[in-house]
């Protein structure tokens, strides 16, 4: 005689077979646990950080490296005049005017303000900007490539650019960060914010290093060092290095900050 669908469910779950659902939930419970893993994983910042480093260090060694990754060099030079803008006018004095130029160097024109507080904010303001963007949460990337875009746009509404090339470059720098701010995907633009968050740090570093081999060499070059020891009287190159000092240990501080926040997320996601 065979049996009916009911008694046959009733016989599986007074057997332990079927036990009201729960043979499946496990398999759900496992699937939902794995997802977050992955997410944190494609979206870590540590990650990120690595290829942002080896792609800067590669396209760099290639003949047509210093071209490809002109652009953004050329970004930190902004972001180190414009540290040295929003001191000036912190501290009480008045911007000239700001210029980038073609070589990588720039100028700007300060009247009044607090030297010792104005000549070491080029170096470390490029430090630090490149320390916020390590540390801004990827999900924020959209925020955070945004309020990039308002440096270029700040030297051209406040900070008096000096030449046409200074004008060209801002114009162009706020209107590829606006557009990537709107319209690239975020899983994108995590990418773009570290990779520049890299560079703005690479290249504080270097200057740095190009600082200290200035002052060292008793050439007799108008330099923020310089700046900083008719200030405060100690010797330029102990203000070049001090100062390369601290940008290593802000970069130092940031990865470790970076490498405790993914570890965290992992271990949420298990």
């Amino acid at each position: 005689m065979s049996k009916s669908t009911d008694e046959l469910i009733r016989e599986l779950e007074t057997g332990g077979v079927l036990d009201h659902g729960t043979a499946v939930a496990p398999a759900r419970k496992r699937a939902a646990t794995a997802t977050p893993a992955r997410k944190g994983l494609a979206g870590s910042g540590v990650i990120l950080l690595v290829i942002a480093t080896i792609l800067a260090a590669v396209v760099g060694a290639l003949p047509f490296g210093s071209t490809a990754l002109y652009p953004f060099a050329l970004f930190v030079t902004l972001l180190h005049e414009t540290g040295h803008a929003i001191a000036t006018i912190g501290t009480g004095g008045s911007v000239g005017s700001l210029q980038i130029a073609s070589d990588l160097s720039g100028l700007t024109l300060t009247r009044g303000g607090t030297m010792a507080l104005i000549a070491p904010a080029g170096y470390l303001g490029a430090t630090l900007a490149g320390v916020a963007l390590l540390l801004t949460p990827l999900r924020w990337s959209r925020w955070a490539i945004g309020a990039l875009a308002a440096v270029p746009l700040a030297t051209l509404l406040l900070f008096h650019p000096a030449d046409t090339f200074t004008v060209l470059w801002c114009l162009g720098f706020a209107a590829v960060l606006g557009a990537a701010a709107w319209k690239v995907p975020v899983r994108w633009l995590g990418f773009l914010q570290i990779f520049l968050g890299v560079e703005a740090g690479l290249n504080a570093f270097r200057d740095l290093l190009t600082l200290i081999f200035i002052s060292g060499s008793n050439a007799h070059i108008q330099t923020d060092a310089e700046n900083m020891s008719r200030a405060l009287f100690l010797p330029a190159t102990f203000w070049a290095v001090s100062w390369t000092i601290l940008s290593v240990l802000l970069l130092v501080w940031a990865l470790v900050v970076l490498v405790r926040r993914d570890v965290s997320k992992l271990r949420i996601s298990k």
